[in-house]
């Protein structure tokens, strides 16, 4: 009988490539745009001072000989931006250190790549906060399902979830009062994703959910950072009924973004609509066009402009940015692609209205004179860290930024 391939497997090896394979999208263009604008501060929460009104005793006609107007002042408010405390930590025993410690065991030494990824991780978390709407929401429930297995989508009828692959604890929110936890560390395991929903699966006990309460991480609710859902909007962020940096729409409504459109009312991207959105920022606030600097978008949005584009046959340009990310272009401006923004709409931003308020910059702490500490005090065999950054995104000016919501996208 010939030795053949089904004898010799048991003195075969197994052969690795020499590269570690990533299946992860790790881009964060938003972050990196905002991480150009950071400001340092100290104290207590960051107050930004801004010109408001006019004074309305200016360019007053009288007749000769008669009473001058009465003598007016401009007007200032203060927006309150507190800061949000934000973590990553890491655990690894002393046996994986051990057993990776040289490329003969293993492709990454353990220690060295939980501190590389979880900074990576951290960063990609930072981009999801800055896309969202403070609620820190991960997906949405599509219907009334307190048992396994349900649905999810978006909130906007899309698949596209923040649910990341395998387990992860959340807190089920209700959405009509943003603070009722429906589902209490109920540990969710993403499944199938479509077009329109994805399938979850949970243990744990959930009761009274409806159609639009959402998944966040536990314990997080009201913790992460307000990001462009919530600023470049013209209603209260939900979980701040003062009103974003204490300054409520119904007491200050300039106090608000410029929106156009409706989710509820979907319709066609067109050129007439996005120059319409320009012209009404411009119009309506202490900038003019030069001062938008970007748009931003889902790729569902960037893929449907670049549709738009071929059918009108428009041509545009790609434009390379920062951090390696190319961009097509409206008038000159990057259409910038972020798969963590929402689907649906596309933002006008002007950079100089936003700033990163940052207390302290994303570093490990070490103040004890190492970044690693034993766990349990010494009790058990493995070394943590913990990675930490305290800061929140500060708008100066709502108003220099816009939203086109409802726009029908290619994706289907």
């Amino acid at each position: 009988m010939a030795f053949d391939y089904t004898a010799a497997d048991p003195i075969l090896k197994e052969v690795y490539l020499p590269a570690l394979q990533e299946l992860l999208n790790n881009a964060t263009p938003l972050l990196s745009a905002m991480e150009k604008d950071i400001v340092p501060v100290e104290g207590g929460n960051f107050v930004i001072a801004i010109h408001r009104s006019r004074n309305n005793a200016a360019a007053i006609g009288r007749a000769e000989g008669s009473t001058l107007p009465t003598a007016g002042q401009q007007g200032y408010i203060n927006a309150i931006v507190p800061v949000k405390q934000l973590y990553s930590r890491i655990n690894v025993s002393g046996k994986a250190i051990a057993a990776t410690r040289s490329n003969k065991g293993a492709f990454l030494r353990a220690l060295e790549s939980e501190m590389k990824y979880v900074m990576t991780d951290t960063k990609k978390g930072l981009n999801r906060q800055l896309n969202g709407d403070g609620t820190g929401a991960l997906a949405y429930w599509t219907g009334a399902d307190n048992s396994t297995p349900a649905t999810v989508d978006d909130s906007f009828g899309n698949g596209t979830t923040h649910l990341p692959v395998g387990a992860v604890t959340c807190d089920l929110i209700d959405a009509s009062d943003h603070a009722t936890v429906l589902g209490n560390s109920i540990v969710v395991t993403r499944g199938a994703v479509s077009t329109a929903t994805t399938s979850v699966s949970w243990t744990g006990t959930v009761a009274g959910s409806a159609d639009g309460d959402y998944l966040v991480l536990e314990d997080t609710l009201g913790t992460e950072m307000t990001g462009i859902q919530a600023i470049i909007d013209d209603a209260n962020p939900y979980l701040l009924s003062g009103g974003l940096h204490g300054l409520a729409v119904a007491t200050y409504p300039d106090w608000k973004a410029i929106v156009l459109g409706s989710d509820s009312s979907p319709a066609d991207l067109s050129f007439a609509l996005i120059q319409q959105l320009v012209s009404r920022i411009v119009s309506e606030s202490a900038i003019d066009e030069s001062d938008l600097k970007m748009f931003h978008c889902h790729p569902a949005v960037r893929d449907t402009y670049v549709k738009m584009c071929q059918d009108e046959r428009v041509f545009y340009n790609v434009m390379k940015l920062d951090g390696g990310w190319e961009a097509v272009t409206y008038n000159g401006k990057p259409i910038v692609a972020d798969t963590q923004c929402r689907r649906n709409a596309l933002y006008a931003i002007s950079p100089s209205s936003l700033a990163m308020m940052q207390m302290a910059p994303l570093d490990f702490m070490d103040k004890d004179g190492s970044v690693f500490y034993r766990i349990s005090g010494g009790d058990v065999d493995a070394y943590g860290s913990t990675a930490f950054v305290y800061q929140e995104v500060g708008c100066k000016a709502r108003n220099q930024n816009g939203v086109l919501k409802g726009v029908n996208e290619v994706w289907s």
